[in-house]
């Protein structure tokens, strides 16, 4: 963690100049508080993206794209999705994500067929079919 010289405070500072310790969490985005000379405490602003980025990670299953195609392929009618159709509801059920947070592209999924043939069928269209007997 980079802590900028200025956002160490002295503990005692919370007593007598608040309003000081808010300011520089505003300018720096985070204060380390200090007790005896030694880092105890730290003071972060409130950055909503990364809130919603550790709840979109921790609210996934640890499932890999290849993991979730199997489960979603397995509950449809033929085993059978449209690589488009298929990445929008993995994402949708939170089955699997990007370690960005964001959706796997249908050509992510597409490209996995090749990597899991003896799993994945890729047919005409950009449709891909879970193989006969694999559950």
């Amino acid at each position: 963690m980079d802590v900028k010289i200025d956002s160490l405070i002295p503990f005692d500072l919370l007593r007598t100049d608040l309003e000081h310790v808010f300011s520089v969490v505003e300018k720096n985005g985070k204060v380390v508080l200090l007790k005896d000379n030694k880092p105890a405490y730290i003071v972060l602003k409130y950055d909503e993206k990364d809130i919603i980025a550790d709840n979109v990670a921790d609210k996934h299953a640890n499932y890999t794209l290849q993991e979730a195609m199997k489960i979603v392929l397995s509950e449809v009618e033929n085993k059978t999705m449209h690589a488009s159709e298929l990445a929008d509801e993995i994402y949708k059920r939170r089955l699997y994500l990007q370690k960005n947070g964001k959706k796997a592209q249908y050509t992510q999924i597409r490209a996995r067929c090749g990597h899991y043939p003896e799993l994945f069928e890729a047919l005409p269209g950009n449709y891909i079919k879970l193989k006969d007997g694999v559950e």
